[in-house]
C-alpha cells in the first residue's frame, strides 16, 4: 500500500467519522428544536466539523507532497471526478425538492446541515474511492 492509498483510507474514515458525529449532533439539535442557549451546543458541533477541515486543509506534513507524478496523476483526476460527481450531487438534491415541492412550499432549516453535511461525504467518499479504485486498476495492470 503506497502514501496514496493510506492517505485516501486515512481520509474516508475520518471524514465518515466526523460526518457521522456531526450528524449525531444536528439529529439531536433538531430533536430539540434548539434555540437560544442551546447556541453554544451548536457552535460546538460546527468549531468541530471547522477544526477537523482546518487540521485535514493546513497539517504541515501532508501526505501529498510527497506523490511522486503517477500519484499525482492519479490524486488529480481522482479530484476531478468527485468535484463533478458533487456537483451533479449537489444539483440534484437541491433542485429536486424545488420540482417536487414547488415554488410556494416550505422546508425544514434542519434540511440544511443535512445537505452540507451528506455533500461533504460525498465530496469525500468519491474522491478517495476513485483513488483506491485506480491505485487498483494500475496495480492490476502493472501485474
Amino acid at each position: 500500500m503506497n502514501r496514496l492509498q493510506k492517505a485516501a483510507w486515512l481520509n474516508l474514515i475520518a471524514v465518515t467519522i466526523c460526518v457521522a458525529f456531526a450528524g449525531l449532533c444536528f439529529a439531536f439539535l433538531a430533536k430539540r428544536n434548539a434555540r437560544g442557549l442551546d447556541f453554544i451546543l451548536i457552535c460546538f458541533v460546527v468549531s468541530s466539523l471547522g477544526a477537523t477541515a482546518f487540521y485535514f486543509l493546513y497539517h504541515k506534513r501532508s501526505p501529498e507532497a510527497h506523490f511522486d507524478e503517477r500519484e499525482k496523476m492519479i490524486y488529480s483526476r481522482a479530484f476531478m471526478l468527485s468535484a463533478g460527481i458533487t456537483m451533479v450531487f449537489l444539483a440534484g438534491i437541491c433542485i429536486v425538492p424545488f420540482y417536487i415541492l414547488g415554488g410556494q412550499s416550505l422546508m425544514h432549516v434542519y434540511y440544511l446541515p443535512v445537505i452540507f453535511l451528506t455533500t461533504l461525504f460525498t465530496a469525500q467518499f468519491t474522491h478517495s474511492v476513485a483513488i483506491l479504485i485506480q491505485c487498483e486498476l494500475e496495480g492490476e495492470n502493472g501485474r
